[in-house]
C-alpha cells in the first residue's frame, strides 16, 4: 500500500467535526458506523446488508453474532486481504468484532480497496447482541 494512497484516503475525510476542539464530537459520522438500534430496523424492512465478522473463529464459537434474516459470513481480520473477493461490492457491508475495533480497521482496508459502502456496528457484537 503506497502513502499516496493513504494520504488520499484521509484527504476524502472531513475530520474538522471530528475533534473536541471542533465542537461536538461526530466520529461515528466520520468512520461511518452503524448503531445496532439502526441495523435492527434495516433488518425489520427486510433490507439484507452483508454483515461480516471480522473475529476469530473460536470468539464466533463462543458469541456468535445472531440476526435472523441476515447473511453473516466470517473473514478474520488478519485473513481479510486475501479474501476480499468473497465479499460482494453491490451491497451494504456492516463490519463487526466484539467492541468496533477491528471491524474499524476492517472497514478502512475495505475503503482502500475500492468498496463504497462498508458501515462498522457500533459497540460490536457485545452491544447487538445485548438489543437483540
Amino acid at each position: 500500500m503506497s502513502v499516496e494512497l493513504v494520504k488520499n484516503y484521509f484527504q476524502k475525510m472531513d475530520l474538522r467535526n471530528s475533534v473536541p476542539c471542533g465542537g461536538d464530537v461526530k466520529i461515528p459520522a466520520v468512520v461511518g458506523f452503524i448503531f445496532p438500534e439502526q441495523l435492527k430496523e434495516l433488518l425489520q424492512k427486510g433490507e439484507k446488508p452483508f454483515i461480516l465478522d471480522v473475529r476469530e473463529e473460536c470468539e464466533v464459537e463462543k458469541m456468535p453474532f445472531k440476526a435472523q434474516g441476515a447473511e453473516v459470513k466470517v473473514i478474520p481480520l488478519r485473513e481479510l486481504m486475501d479474501r476480499l473477493n468473497e465479499i460482494p461490492k453491490d451491497r451494504p457491508v456492516i463490519t463487526v468484532c466484539n467492541f468496533g475495533i477491528r471491524a474499524t480497521m476492517a472497514k478502512m482496508a475495505m475503503d482502500l480497496a475500492g468498496f463504497n459502502n462498508v458501515k462498522v456496528l457500533k459497540g460490536g457484537v457485545e452491544q447487538w447482541n445485548q438489543l437483540s
